[in-house]
């Protein structure tokens, strides 16, 4: 008897020697990256940032969202992304059911040791950005600008202590799970299972430098866009690296809770 073909590679992804193959087993995915960019556009930008955040709005009485409260900003961001998640995981368990075997998501025995690599990558991945790619781009950006050059501030001045702790579950737990579960899970991959690692990993890392503007001067702007192009390029790295979403989530935490405690002690 001829054994059956393996599951973990679709019919409509065909074997391509000349790429690099699924790691320890994975499924390859079965989303293009038509389609990531297509939820993204509808849950996040429509569902989650457009309709709930207008319902954020209301409740809370913003009229102007230029004179936004910081706490309110903080929940704002905390509830579309929430969504946003939901979004995702709806559409995912619908539209394709094998995305947890694709994604790489480990057994529970192992989820433990996957998630304390992929942290410590992330504490090793802050200093490296901040050392290799932030410190030669601010001087960069300072030379072709005439003015100093500093990544803006991402987050709300003057937080109370209940939107400081709003803030840390933000920006350390539900921040990199949706991003993560996006840039890499749904948009690197879809890339990166069709043409290759370092094209999956160069497009998902602008696209994810270019969704960290904050208004600021040019280089400053620029500055901070460019540092995080090469931060999702190494998280990139480190899903390709363990085979497991949960790695680059981990890592994520990870380089977000070096920053929040910065941004914390010196606010």
């Amino acid at each position: 008897m001829i054994p059956a073909p393996p599951p973990s590679a679709p019919q409509d992804l065909p074997a391509r020697p000349d790429l690099p193959q699924p790691v320890a087993g994975r499924r390859l995915v079965t989303w293009g990256w038509l389609e990531a960019i297509a939820i993204y556009l509808v849950g996040y930008l429509l569902i989650a940032s457009v309709l709930v955040g207008a319902v954020i709005f209301a409740i809370a009485g913003v009229e102007d969202p230029d004179s936004i409260d910081g706490v309110v900003e903080v929940v704002a961001t905390l509830v579309v992304d929430l969504v946003f998640i939901g979004v995702m995981v709806v559409w995912l368990r619908r539209r394709h059911p094998g995305w947890v075997q694709a994604l790489g998501v480990p057994a529970r025995g192992e989820r433990l040791r996957a998630f304390g690599w992929g942290a410590g990558m992330g504490l090793l991945l802050y200093p490296a950005i901040s050392i290799v790619v932030g410190v030669p781009l601010s001087f960069l950006f300072e030379l072709v600008s005439g003015e100093r050059a500093v990544t803006p501030e991402q987050v709300p001045s003057d937080l109370s202590g209940v939107g400081k702790v709003l803030l840390v579950l933000v920006a350390v737990i539900v921040a990199p799970a949706m991003e993560e579960l996006f840039y890499r899970g749904l948009l690197f991959r879809s890339i990166r299972d069709r043409h290759g690692f370092w094209i999956g990993a160069l497009l998902s890392g602008l696209l994810f430098g270019a969704a960290h503007y904050v208004p600021s001067p040019w280089q400053d702007a620029v500055l901070l866009q460019s540092v995080m192009v090469f931060t999702g390029v190494g998280l990139a790295w480190i899903y390709e690296r363990r085979g497991t979403i949960v790695a680059p989530i981990a890592a994520h935490m990870a380089f977000n809770v070096i920053g929040v405690v910065i941004i914390l002690s010196t606010g």
